[in-house]
């Protein structure tokens, strides 16, 4: 369920004049020099008391949360359009600060708090209801994360599925290595729900790589769209085949001298949404089979990427055959996965040479000897 942009322009219309106001009342008649212009007036005049460090909301057991608000790190997250009324439409100025629901500690409100990020995500709740992370909440775990414990507060910005979950699961990778092979690999080239969300539906990304830097490509605001790009090689507009592939990436590495841009395949599940339906881990995905086989799941649907300026992934479709095609071969001398991604014609290419290699010297040996035989007769 996405925002409703007019109702969130509403308030922020309604609440702008008197929050500037009266923040700026409060903090002397100055707007805080942590308030970015990019943010609107309303936001700003709420960063006039929120920037300053050390603010923060106490509860009866002397625990606290910090109502401290970095205004650049804001003014960069996928939320700041939103601005501050967005998740904050509950709060009244004529009593703020102060007024409002009280709560006995600081977990309590926390959990309350992910109330506001309903508004937007009622589908991400959804299938967050049916997880781990919230059975645990229901059981009182002090640890299970609420919306902010994964996402961050006022500085969400994409981020990969590993950086999110590894926060609190540092020992995950150690845990794996006792009984996955590669297990540094898997976490590299398989998202964690890939596995951790066993019912949901899983593709293979392509995502462009820079091997000069040893980071993922991030396309420059302003320059000619990945997406733009990807759609004009795939004229007809039904995914992009092997010919296609290789076309895109020639375009995208026009520097022949350069170390070219490279394509790295990941796990993932096809709808991020999914990701909060995490189960618990008794339940995820151990077998082999589920990605190393012929005809795997993940590899009916592939798309490839690039890292738009924003951080997220802008993808294009493509044609599965892209995995497993002779053509394909130097577009993805990257992903490969044993028994997955296997072409037919190369095995039988590759069975053809041994069958060569291997007879050609017997044949010519029972030819000598044929010939010696008869020679000496």
């Amino acid at each position: 369920m996405a925002c409703e942009a007019p109702a969130v322009d509403e308030i922020r219309r309604i609440l702008s004049t008197a929050a500037l106001a009266l923040a700026v009342g409060w903090s002397g008649g100055t707007i805080a020099a942590d308030a970015p212009a990019a943010l609107a007036e309303a936001d700003q005049a709420c960063l006039a008391c929120h920037a300053q460090e050390g603010l923060a909301k106490t509860f009866g057991k002397g625990e606290s949360v910090s109502l401290h608000v970095q205004g650049e790190a804001f003014a960069r997250s996928v939320h700041s359009a939103l601005g501050c009324s967005g998740c904050h439409s509950e709060v009244d100025l004529k009593t703020h600060p102060g007024g409002g629901k009280t709560f006995a500690t600081a977990r309590e409100f926390s959990i309350a708090q992910a109330g506001a990020c309903r508004q937007c995500h009622e589908d991400a709740f959804e299938q967050h209801k049916a997880s781990v992370h919230a059975a645990r909440i229901e059981q009182g775990s002090a640890l299970a994360p609420t919306c902010t414990g994964c996402h961050g507060f006022h500085t969400v910005t994409p981020k990969t599925a590993y950086e999110t979950c590894v926060t609190c699961h540092a020992a995950a990778l150690a845990a794996h290595r006792q009984w996955l092979p590669n297990a540094a690999l898997h976490h590299e080239v398989v998202s964690c729900a890939a596995c951790h969300a066993p019912k949901a539906l899983r593709m293979v990304d392509l995502r462009f790589f820079d091997r000069a830097t040893k980071r993922w490509v991030v396309e420059a605001a302003g320059a000619q769209t990945f997406g733009k790009l990807a759609g004009a090689v795939d004229a007809d507009g039904n995914g992009l085949d092997p010919a296609e592939l290789a076309s895109l990436l020639k375009q995208v590495n026009p520097d022949a001298a350069a170390l070219p841009k490279t394509l790295r395949g990941r796990i993932e599940l096809r709808s991020n949404v999914e990701a909060h339906g995490l189960a618990a881990k008794e339940t995820a995905i151990k077998a082999c089979d589920s990605c190393h086989q012929a005809g795997a799941e993940p590899f009916q649907n592939v798309t490839v990427s690039m890292t738009g300026p924003d951080g997220r992934p802008v993808r294009h479709a493509a044609q599965k055959q892209v995995l497993d095609s002779p053509l394909a071969v130097a577009s993805l001398p990257e992903f490969y996965a044993i028994g997955g991604t296997r072409s037919r014609l190369l095995d039988l290419l590759f069975l053809a040479a041994l069958v060569a290699g291997v007879g050609f010297p017997i044949g010519h040996l029972t030819l000598r000897w044929i010939f010696r035989k008869g020679k000496g007769r």
